[in-house]
């Protein structure tokens, strides 16, 4: 079957969906790769260079035709397991331990480098591949049969001494000459889409694999991986967009909390309040952190940015001023009020007399009468008055001294005040410390009017509290104002960040808005295209398990692959009784879990658009019941009718469900001997067996007469028994009796070859008393005889010729089936 290929279907959908050539061309570049999507978002050509599910896999059909196996896990010794590289049943069988699975391991290792047996376990399972007995030649060759090739195609891996699993020398013969790698023959991508190898490792994943293990596996059959690839670009590509917008507006909510926590910044205000626009005004921001660091109008900042400025004088200068009011106190006290008072009065009238002298000549005193008043008088007056004069400027420039002191200090302590501070802003401002500077003035201002010293102690005293409150007040300003400033410029610097993001985000919409878009095209188109190309799967997988369930109560529903986001998975709709509660999966036996695994991966080897026209199945019938086993002979028929199915089992009830059912196949039967002697033979059919055994005794010189008799009457009458179950069997089966009550029907048997031929006859046990008879009327006295012989010769009564019995036996074998 022919598949469009992918890119024409998308070009035809999209064009008749409608959808904008901008989302179109995102789409296609997505289907078809990194680069492609890259040059598409950034508005460049593209190459649309889509690979298609199966363009690389060979077209040819190809076949096995024989496995060699040497030294490998359970084979020592050289052993080929022939197959006949045509459609067809071959079933391999043989007890654990035998070393029939290693054949399917062979197989399956020689072709993809690995086992799926070992993949996913500990490397302790890695080991022990060497076989115990033949460890120095290991070496396995797989024959392919290749359409419209002459020759084989011969797969060898072998292993030198010492070698580890992954270090086989790999040979390639055919007809197309010699390689050393696989990769020439072109069949990589269809071992990895197709694996015509089915483990129960493989069945395993069903349980235990991811769910999108099997969505991967089944989507790459379909053709439709590059639809799954391209979502996960689109969703690779839209990540860091969507993660930049989420970033965005996470930070939008915390810069306005941020912005709004400070309370005494207007730019942090008018920040806050663009921010809380439905779409913010980016400019307005740049603009705002555009402002100068330390601005911001208020009444608060200005008192603030005062009071960090308040001085007052320097206490050194205050601390000089009180010590040059103390030394002119000091200087003071030296010169009495009284003395000088009188000194003055006395250089007055002496100023006076020297006057008077001076102007009326030598004579007697005119104050007092009785002195003279003559030039030696003069000159001592003169001199008197000189020293009087001298000491009265003196005491008079020491008070001027002290009254200046005293009016300076006065003046300097006058001059500290409290700054004076507006309502608004001592509100909006905290305890800077002005309370404490207005007591301290206070106490600066109550100063001592009787004492120049005790002036100059209450400055000495007082002034340092003054100091240290306004010093104090400058400290807390500067502390505000810096904390203002250094919350603004953090969120600022932050600000600006999402600022650019925002713009960058701004930018990309468009691109995130393309890729949306795209992805949700692509998921419903990728979802229709699946469902399209998944039906005839779907329903092969329902066939399959129709013919599996048998008796189970387990109804399976049409396989759909689902895929949301990074998640995929295939539903697998399963109903117990008809009602399906979720929880279908976890009520089924382990047999039919096996059976559903088979449903589900059988027809994903036996895909049409598959090379492999062979497919190994290694261990199916694990954990199975009777009737399910059944069911999986008539699936493996029918799949052999144009596949080449090759099974590898240990239960037997495979190859007797085989024969019950009258399936064509070739059983083989794996021996495994001492040493790891690895022998093959045609496995034969139990009636057949016995007869043959029969006949060996039968014509055999070294068995003693009175021995023979029983020993060939033993075996005849077991493969009659054989012979009619056999019967039973068919005819039960065609009639819809369970299989359980056809396995309980022949057990109840027993021994009785009696009500074995009873069953087989007239499907009723009971009438062990028409057997004769009906033996005679329908095929003749001889088949009676061979009848009665098995009956009683087992107890040594018969004495007739053997040989004539054994082929009467046959004989009987053939006319009952």
């Amino acid at each position: 079957m022919t598949r469009e290929p992918l890119i024409e279907l998308l070009f035809d959908r999209l064009a008749k969906d409608g959808v904008p050539a901008a989302t179109a061309e995102v789409v296609l570049a997505a289907v078809s790769g990194d680069d492609d999507l890259v040059a598409a978002l950034a508005g460049q050509p593209t190459t649309l260079a889509v690979v298609d599910g199966g363009e690389d896999t060979p077209r040819e059909h190809i076949y096995l035709s024989a496995v060699t196996v040497a030294g490998f896990r359970g084979i020592g010794p050289e052993r080929t397991l022939p197959i006949p590289p045509e459609p067809g049943l071959t079933v391999v069988v043989g007890r654990n331990g035998s070393g029939k699975s290693s054949f399917a391991e062979a197989v399956e290792l020689s072709l993809t480098g690995d086992s799926a047996r070992w993949a996913d376990r500990h490397s302790v399972w890695r080991t022990g591949w060497r076989n115990l007995h033949a460890p120095q030649d290991c070496a396995i060759t797989t024959e392919l049969h290749v359409d419209g090739t002459a020759g084989p195609t011969r797969v060898r891996r072998s292993w030198p001494v010492g070698a580890e699993l992954a270090d086989a020398e790999v040979t390639v013969t055919g007809p197309r000459g010699r390689r050393t790698s696989l990769a020439d023959l072109g069949l990589a991508r269809a071992l990895q889409l197709y694996r015509p190898f089915l483990t129960a490792a493989d069945l395993g994943k069903l349980l235990s694999g991811t769910p999108s293990d099997l969505f991967d596996a089944i989507d790459a059959i379909l053709g439709l991986d590059a639809l799954t690839a391209a979502d996960k670009r689109l969703l690779a590509a839209a990540r860091p967009l969507e993660a930049a917008a989420t970033e965005v507006r996470t930070g939008r909510a915390t810069l306005s909390t941020r912005l709004t926590a400070v309370q005494d910044d207007d730019r942090a205000r008018r920040a806050a309040q663009a921010l809380s626009a439905r779409t913010p005004d980016l400019d307005l921001l740049d603009s705002i952190l555009d402002e100068p660091v330390d601005a911001g109008p208020g009444e608060a900042i200005a008192t603030c940015r005062r009071l960090h400025e308040f001085t007052v004088p320097d206490p050194g200068e205050m601390s000089r001023l009180a010590d040059d009011l103390r030394a002119t106190a000091t200087a003071g006290r030296q010169h009495d009020g009284v003395a000088l008072r009188a000194s003055v009065r006395v250089a007055e009238l002496l100023r006076l007399a020297l006057d008077h002298h001076d102007d009326v000549g030598d004579g007697s005193c005119p104050v007092c009468g009785t002195g003279s008043l003559n030039a030696a008088w003069h000159a001592t007056a003169s001199t008197t008055l000189d020293q009087l004069r001298t000491g009265t400027l003196a005491a008079r420039r020491a008070v001027d001294q002290l009254t200046s002191a005293t009016r300076q200090v006065r003046g300097a302590i006058a001059a500290v005040t409290v700054p004076g501070i507006d309502p608004v802003a001592a509100v909006q401002l905290p305890d800077l410390g002005l309370k404490a500077l207005s007591t301290a003035v206070a106490r600066l201002h109550a100063a001592p009017a009787n004492s120049a010293e005790a002036l100059a102690d209450h400055l000495t005293t007082t002034y340092p509290e003054v100091t240290a409150a306004a010093a104090a007040i400058r400290a807390r300003a500067a502390s505000w104002l810096e904390n203002r400033d250094s919350a603004w410029r953090q969120i600022a610097d932050d600000l600006r960040l999402w600022v650019a993001a925002t713009r960058a985000t701004r930018e990309q919409e468009s691109t995130a808005a393309l890729l949306k878009d795209a992805r949700g095209w692509l998921k419903g188109a990728g979802a229709e295209l699946r469902d399209e190309r998944l039906t005839p799967f779907a329903e092969h997988s329902q066939r399959i398990w129709r013919q599996l369930r048998q008796e189970s109560n387990v109804e399976l529903g049409r396989m759909s692959l689902i895929a949301a986001n990074t998640r995929r998975r295939i539903a697998l709709p399963v109903s117990v009784d008809g009602v399906d509660n979720g929880t279908a999966l976890g009520v089924m036996s382990q047999g039919e879990l096996h059976a559903l695994g088979l449903a589900a991966f059988l027809p994903r080897s036996c895909a049409d658009e598959s090379p492999f026209r062979f497919v190994v199945i290694d261990d199916p019938v694990q954990s199975m019941d009777p009737a399910k086993v059944d069911g999986l002979a008539r699936v493996l028929g029918d799949l052999a009718i144009d596949r080449q199915i090759v099974v590898f089992t240990h239960d037997n009830r495979l190859p007797e469900a085989i024969r019950n059912l009258e399936l064509k196949a070739e059983i083989i039967e794996v021996l495994r001997a001492e040493g790891s002697v690895v022998t093959l033979r045609t496995a034969l059919d139990p009636v057949i067996r016995y007869l043959d055994d029969a006949t060996a005794v039968a014509y055999s010189g070294n068995v003693p007469a009175d021995l023979r008799a029983p020993v060939v009457a033993e075996l005849c009458r077991s493969a009659l028994e054989a012979a009619c179950h056999r019967v039973v069997w068919r005819h039960r089966l065609s009639t819809g009796h369970r299989h359980v009550d056809i396995e309980a029907a022949i057990t109840a048997t027993g021994k009785s070859v009696t009500q074995a031929f009873a069953l087989a006859l007239f499907d009723d046990a009971a009438r062990g008393s028409d057997v004769l008879p009906r033996l005679n009327r329908r095929y003749g006295p001889w088949a009676a005889d061979a009848y009665q012989a098995c009956r009683k010769g087992v107890h040594g009564l018969y004495l007739n010729d053997l040989r004539q019995l054994v082929a009467d036996c046959r004989r009987l074998v053939r006319a009952l089936a």
